[in-house]
């Protein structure tokens, strides 16, 4: 038995439906003004007056809020209706860009950061969720992998645009810029069109009237007082836990790699290091949604070792490269690693919980992204401050035994409950 690919016997149900492509839209509009901030936040918090310390804070806050802000993200989501939830968030987004704008002290700016934080937390995790409603359920790795590219489009042209904006125009015309970013974000979400709770969308004998897919909740959910999880399973999906942590050590190889990569291209005399990121974004952009397709019709273990070998190879490569081709052949390994399984792993997520608790099985994959992106660097400082870059990154193949030997044990779990059914 597969350990996660969907029944495809019958005729695929369409992906591109005008909610899908809404919802991608929406993501990378909201994506690209977050990643527009992201490299100028800190130099803007010094031209304030900030020291480099509290420049580092204002940098910081945003994602340690968020990381905070995301086990309740999905149990919000879940109760108070996901569309509900990413209008809000894309609302806030938009103020406080407006905010950043006309700050004049820094406790605003880091009150202004904090606040983004949260709702940022809040809007990825409903947006995935919707996207995940609107997805045909066999063709759900697929469908978040192109859900997935919007990253891709954001990481590679929001950084160069902000900075762009404000050398050309300052700080303000940029956040600015940004705010009118996310208010498109916002019109775009006016068209998108949700369905009830799960009661609502079933015919008067109880069956599902549409049971390739869940329903895209704008309404709260009312589960019966008796199946509600309780405790810390009413804001974590447990069922998604050994998935979330194989993710969370991708995640800490990226994260290592992504912070670290331009100084070791500078400490190897390697000209055009940049060119990593492109060459991984296009790797991206072209393998997500077939490495998606494959683990829809064969399983997320057809995906998922492939993609371990790509990475113990990236993770090579990156370690002992002293030349920019092999730097960008790790590019395109690392692509194909964690680029690829990722979205799969995100979607089999999805599948593990009935779809009224689709939004915390999203929180929890991705609060182990966001512990991923969180230990990376710490990690890498500690290893290369002792031992060097090349152990730092080497460091990085028992992080990837981990996540392998986690999920081999999850899947060989889910056989086994397969088999007895």
């Amino acid at each position: 038995m597969r350990d996660g690919g969907a029944n495809t016997s019958g005729a695929e149900r369409r992906l591109w439906t005008r909610e899908f492509v809404l919802l991608t839209g929406i993501q990378t509009f909201d994506l690209f003004t977050y990643n527009m901030i992201t490299p100028v936040i800190a130099k803007y918090a010094l031209a304030q007056g900030a020291t480099l310390a509290w420049a580092g804070v204002v940098a910081s806050v945003f994602a340690f809020v968020a990381l905070v802000a995301r086990p309740g993200s999905g149990f919000l989501s879940d109760r108070l209706g996901r569309k509900r939830i990413v209008m809000v968030s894309i609302a806030v987004a938009c103020a406080t860009q407006v905010g950043y704008a006309f700050a004049t002290t820094l406790a605003a700016l880091v009150a202004l950061r904090a606040v983004h934080g949260f709702f940022y937390a809040l809007f990825g995790t409903a947006i995935s969720a919707l996207a995940l409603d609107a997805i045909p359920q066999e063709r759900r790795s697929e469908g978040m992998g192109w859900f997935g590219t919007s990253y891709v489009f954001a990481n590679a042209l929001g950084p160069a645009f902000g900075v762009l904006v404000s050398d050309r125009f300052g700080f303000a015309a940029m956040f600015l810029a940004g705010a009118g970013v996310a208010a498109a974000a916002f019109a775009l979400g006016l068209f998108v069109r949700v369905r009830g709770n799960a009661a609502a969308a079933r015919p008067d004998n109880g069956a599902p009237s549409d049971p390739a897919r869940s329903p895209a909740s704008e309404t709260p959910w009312h589960t019966p007082a008796e199946t509600k999880p309780r405790g810390i399973a009413a804001f974590v999906s447990v069922k998604s836990l050994p998935l979330a942590l194989a993710a969370c050590c991708y995640l800490t190889i990226w994260s290592i790699i992504a912070t670290y990569i331009v100084l070791v291209g500078d400490e190897r005399g390697v000209v055009g290091i940049s060119a990593f990121f492109v060459v991984n974004s296009l790797t991206l952009l072209v393998s997500r949604p077939f490495a998606g397709r494959r683990a829809d019709r064969r399983g997320l273990s057809a995906v998922f070792y492939p993609s371990a070998v790509f990475e113990a190879a990236a993770v090579v490569l990156v370690a002992f490269s002293q030349q920019l081709w092999l730097f960008l052949a790790a590019a395109a390994c690392k692509a194909l690693g964690s680029g690829t399984v990722t979205p799969s792993i995100q979607a089999r997520c999805g599948q593990l919980e009935p779809p009224e608790r689709s939004g915390v099985a999203m929180s929890t994959y991705l609060l182990g992204t966001d512990v991923g992106y969180a230990l990376g660097p710490i990690i890498g400082g500690v290893v290369s401050g002792a031992f060097g870059f090349t152990a730092m990154f080497l460091a990085g193949l028992p992080i990837l035994a981990v996540g392998v030997a986690v999920y081999t044990t999850w899947a060989h779990a889910e056989k086994k409950r397969g088999a007895s059914r």
